[in-house]
């Protein structure tokens, strides 16, 4: 089956859930990444009018139709045990929200099914998850979904979604790295082993691929520890389509927002937003 990735699409992103905490697999973030399109394309007023795909408001928030080969990686990407389990996974992974009258936990999605002949998935999405998607209070983030789709490393990903729309610097300790790549504890000790297994990997697949951002990074020490990275985004212009020359890579959103309680609990949600399955054993 034909993917239905057709050119660059630019996806905006909420800057919240851009610096959130998870651990997500690369297939689990192609889901996310069509969910981030489909609330995009709700925002415009875009009806998806094809067979294979429908966006359904139910009574507790959408159910979503879509081929299992949107969230593969390219046309000779045919590993759909990895998008089953993606599905299955996707699906125990929760937001956590807590003030002093609620505590409430919401998945990502629930019910998933796939339709193994015809190839089709279908899912839902509850309404606090759906607009936290649609939640631009706080700053977005622009990226290409198909330069984001086609990465191999889930780190590179991120990195993709951190750099996207960035013209200065950012400094982050190992530490804050560590939870917004969801490595375990256990994983990359040594700073050296982060290093080839974390940056230098994303800094090599953007450097080979079509991304329009990369980056180089320098060690901020304190004495002779390593104890943050300093990076520098770096734009590659000949690496943009004729649609993206045309579009605004920045862009800040009006910070105002005449309900704060609902802003607030949103930010909220997704600064807690981790996976629940530890708590399930």
């Amino acid at each position: 089956m034909a993917r239905t990735i057709k050119g660059n699409k630019n996806v905006v992103q909420s800057y919240i859930f851009t610096t959130a905490k998870y651990d997500f697999s690369a297939y689990e973030k192609r889901i996310m990444y069509r969910l981030i399109e489909y609330a995009q394309d709700e925002i415009k007023g875009i009806m998806i009018r094809d067979h294979l795909h429908k966006i359904e408001p139910t009574l507790f928030g959408r159910e979503i139709t879509m081929p299992v080969s949107d969230i593969l990686k390219n046309e000779t990407d045919k590993n759909y045990k990895k998008a089953k389990e993606a599905f299955g996974s996707l699906s125990q992974k929760h937001i956590e929200y807590e003030d002093d009258d609620v505590w409430q936990l919401t998945p990502i999605i629930t019910n998933p099914r796939i339709k193994k002949r015809e190839g089709i998935a279908k899912f839902y999405v509850f309404d606090e998850i759906w607009q936290c998607l649609l939640d631009f209070t706080k700053g977005y983030r622009k990226y290409e979904l198909v330069t984001a789709m086609g990465f191999n490393s889930v780190y590179s990903m991120r990195m993709y979604e951190i750099l996207s729309g960035q013209a200065r610097p950012l400094q982050f300790t190992i530490d804050q790295l560590r939870d917004m790549f969801g490595i375990k504890p256990n994983q990359y000790k040594l700073t050296a082993n982060f290093k080839m297994r974390v940056l230098d990997v994303a800094k090599k697949e953007f450097e080979c691929s079509q991304a329009r951002y990369s980056f180089n990074y320098i060690d901020v020490k304190n004495g002779r520890k390593v104890v943050a990275f300093k990076i520098f985004p770096t734009l590659n212009p000949e690496n943009k389509d004729s649609a993206s020359l045309r579009a605004r890579i920045t862009k800040q959103s009006n910070y105002k927002n005449t309900d704060k309680s609902r802003s607030l609990r949103l930010s909220t949600l997704f600064s807690q937003l981790r996976t629940c399955r530890n708590q399930q054993k």
